[in-house]
């Protein structure tokens, strides 16, 4: 059934969100304002794209925290890519683009600043800094380019809150900690990005095995506090 629904369903089902996807991608870039969070509810019905009928979703289950789930078989996990990519209508760098979130660093800051108006930030709201990857370092060590563009990651973390997602799912290890790139482009203005994982999004889901009330709380506040200590980045206060 899977390998069934892997091959009809995603295709039909990416082509009308990545269409809306783009148009309002296309409004964000034209006024040149960074994104903000959703503010909207989306635990209310959400019509399907061309009154497509879909099969039921599982029911609900009661799972042992703390397990792994059953692997995807790599024939089910390919014909859901294939069938998805044959009606995907972009490149690589536009898919990435849309999972991220990311703010340009106000005009005059320094790298420098940045990064300790992030730091100062996580201190005030006590989310833990927690890892620092200055990769560009290594890439003018290894090439001697001392010219590369500077780029380095700055990792964060609710302990607590990083614990109950992983009984839930071990799989959202590979996401955490949370993590924030601040690199600076060819014209060397400096940006701030990070993976946009907003857990409200899954409200539109059928599927009855959600998290809990409590859980999706504190994953919103998690997301939150990662977008104020990027704002305060962006604009070197705190």
């Amino acid at each position: 059934m899977l390998r069934n629904i892997a091959k009809i369903i995603p295709a039909l089902l990416l082509a009308a969100s990545l269409v809306s996807a783009h148009a309002e991608e296309a409004g964000i870039k034209s006024d040149k304002k960074p994104s903000k969070l959703p503010s909207q509810d989306l635990r209310q019905a959400t019509p399907t794209p061309f009154n497509i009928q879909l099969p039921p979703t599982r029911p609900k289950e009661d799972l042992r925290p703390n397990t792994v789930a059953e692997s995807i078989s790599p024939e089910a996990r390919a014909n859901f890519v294939s069938s998805m990519m044959a009606v995907n209508p972009f490149s690589l760098r536009e898919m990435i683009a849309m999972m991220a979130v990311k703010y340009p660093a106000k005009e005059g800051l320094k790298f420098d600043d940045v990064v300790d108006a992030m730091k100062a930030k996580a201190n005030e709201i006590n989310f833990k800094f927690v890892g620092h990857s200055p990769l560009w370092k290594d890439v003018v060590a290894i090439t001697g380019k001392t010219d590369t563009p500077r780029v380095e990651f700055f990792t964060f973390c609710d302990a607590l809150v990083a614990r109950e997602i992983l009984d839930l799912s071990l799989e959202f290890a590979i996401f955490l900690p949370c993590r924030v790139a601040v690199l600076e482009d060819a014209d060397k203005k400096i940006w701030l990005m990070t993976l946009d994982w907003d857990v409200r999004w899954l409200d539109a889901s059928k599927n009855q095995n959600q998290m809990s009330a409590s859980l999706r709380d504190k994953s919103i506040m998690v997301r939150d506090a990662i977008d104020k200590i990027m704002r305060a980045g962006a604009s070197g206060e705190f």
